[in-house]
């Protein structure tokens, strides 16, 4: 399965999430818009379900990326000062035992795959990419740098500049974390608000910027 089917599939949960939300306002008996009663806010969590759920969707694309990449770009030596650090860490060679450890890795026919899933199990399988930082520093290891302004440049439209597609996932992102950790609580300890808008458009953001990302990659 590519990295872009993985995806459809992943970011249909939320779509599915979102329409949940829509069927059960209806079955209430609520109507398709409108403000909901205390006793229909349970319904809001549907909502920030879809957000967590697109942002997910967005980090297994780029984990799903980059399994595919790293061992293609190691076979053909064209590693990347990122990727290069993150392996050197994988055959640390200080002595007569470590070499030892290591010669079954170094010396095998498939040490492209291999060491990708060494990395893989060491390290990337722990990290989280969805955060802009995060995931410019992935597609650095793959020899895509300024992915950000890689994906304005196909982006039209007004507040699609690098910078500003950055700063609007990291504010999707953070909404993400406050639904997953703090139950959407702010400071004060009240339930933030949502709306289906809110979820739809994040769904329609990291569409856009995967398709984007999948272009460069797999033009």
């Amino acid at each position: 399965m590519s990295a872009f089917v993985k995806f459809q599939s992943s970011i249909a949960a939320s779509d599915k999430l979102i329409k949940m939300y829509n069927e059960l306002r209806l079955s209430r008996d609520l109507g398709k818009r409108g403000a909901l009663t205390s006793t229909n806010k349970d319904l809001f969590w549907i909502l920030r379900s879809s957000v967590v759920a697109s942002i997910s969707a967005l980090d297994t694309y780029i984990h799903t990326v980059l399994n595919d990449q790293i061992p293609k770009l190691l076979s053909e030596n064209n590693i990347s000062e990122v990727l290069a650090s993150e392996m050197s860490s994988l055959i640390p060679i200080k002595n007569a035992s470590s070499f030892k450890a290591a010669y079954p890795l170094i010396s095998s026919r498939d040490i492209s795959q291999r060491l990708s899933i060494k990395l893989h199990e060491k390290t990337l399988q722990f990290m989280s990419f969805q955060a802009p930082e995060k995931i410019i520093f992935a597609y650095d290891m793959i020899n895509q740098p300024d992915i950000f302004d890689k994906i304005a440049a196909t982006w039209s439209g007004p507040k699609t500049t690098g910078e500003e597609i950055k700063r609007k996932l990291a504010n999707y992102v953070k909404r993400r974390n406050q639904i997953a950790h703090e139950g959407d609580h702010d400071h004060q300890g009240n339930v933030r608000r949502i709306q289906p808008k809110y979820a739809n458009e994040c769904e329609d953001f990291i569409k856009n910027i995967v398709n984007r990302l999948n272009k460069i990659v797999y033009p």
